[in-house]
């Protein structure tokens, strides 16, 4: 394990911590909404589930359930380990909405997984301009993952508490942020 010297704070082990992902909602009863279900329902991206959300892609939907489909299916790729299918999912989804913040999170949890976290901390920092974010622990808990790749350890520590301000039991915050040694500077 490599030494840093002189830093306020320390990790002792980050490099097993998973991004944080979030679906989106699509109401009806249709492909895109048996893709909804099939994500929410923790579906590891089965070729069913997968194939479900393409042939929803295929249907008249509107953009917001297209672009939503988009991050579901991408959400099934990143469980499937695809995370390069999975950040084009997410590319294709902010195509469409721009400004879709789960799109955002979910793209910088792909680029985590594929060391690209400068592009994960620009996603991220995003999305974190939204202050209605229902998702912000999240987003912060990802950013906390990236900024400690990166070494910024004092910045992943804060970034941990925020997210546990905002969600004070949030067990993968927890654990992350117990991984840090905070010793006074000097």
């Amino acid at each position: 394990m490599p030494r840093f010297a002189a830093t306020l704070l320390t990790l002792t082990a980050v490099a097993f911590a998973l991004p944080a992902q979030a679906q989106l909602i699509v109401l009806g009863n249709g492909q895109a909404a048996m893709c909804y279900n099939d994500t929410i329902s923790g579906d590891k991206g089965t070729f069913s589930a997968i194939h479900t959300c393409t042939e929803a892609l295929k249907e008249t939907i509107s953009a917001k359930d297209q672009a939503a489909t988009y991050v579901n299916r991408g959400v099934l790729y990143m469980r499937k380990g695809d995370q390069v299918r999975a950040e084009a999912d997410y590319a294709k989804a902010l195509q469409i909405q721009p400004n879709l913040t789960e799109a955002h999170i979910n793209r910088a949890a792909s680029l985590i997984r594929l060391k690209d976290f400068d592009g994960a901390l620009a996603a991220l920092d995003t999305a974190l301009k939204d202050e209605d974010l229902a998702k912000r622990p999240e987003a912060l808990y990802n950013r906390a993952i990236a900024l400690d790749w990166k070494e910024d350890y004092r910045g992943a520590y804060f970034d941990l508490k925020e997210a546990l301000a905002i969600r004070p039991n949030w067990a993968p915050a927890q654990e992350l942020i117990s991984r840090y040694n905070v010793q006074p500077a000097g």
